[in-house]
């Protein structure tokens, strides 16, 4: 599934607040639960932390990943954020992040359209022209066009 299926401007969070990683993915999850479709935000809470804690998914880049199956999603959610300044999180190559996107997936779902959408939000994200545009975006809707743009 393309990302641009799933990103709405609804789902895209631009200059946030949050100085750190942990307050951030409360942030996110607690936002995407206000969206509709997440049983207990408490427990997708918790569940993105815990996994956050197995391995930092802090790409490089700039770039954020936090991704989880989770028992409190029926379809696969996303949710893009910019923090209004780097924030450390811990990332592969040490550099603070910049765009932080969120995926989460039914714990009982597919697990090669989870993985097919991870891995197409990882080549897109990977592109520098795109994480540029998107750092400089004005709005929700400029992301989710950024997006389309580049998966056509």
């Amino acid at each position: 599934m393309k990302l641009s299926a799933l990103l709405t401007p609804e789902r895209v969070l631009l200059d946030v607040k949050e100085k750190n990683k942990m307050t951030l993915l409360s942030l996110m999850t607690s936002h995407l639960a206000a969206l509709g479709g997440v049983a207990d935000p408490t427990v997708l809470d918790r569940e993105i932390k815990e996994r956050e804690e197995l391995g930092n998914t802090g790409i490089g880049r700039g770039v954020g990943f936090p991704h989880a199956k989770s028992t409190q999603v029926k379809e696969i959610m996303v949710l893009l954020a910019r923090p209004a300044k780097p924030i450390e999180y811990g990332a592969i190559d040490n550099t603070p992040v910049s765009i932080v996107l969120m995926i989460v997936a039914p714990a009982d779902g597919d697990n090669n359209e989870y993985l097919h959408t991870m891995a197409r939000i990882s080549r897109l994200l990977g592109k520098n022209e795109v994480r540029q545009k998107i750092l400089a975006a004005t709005s929700p809707q400029e992301v989710v066009d950024i997006v389309k743009a580049f998966e056509a």
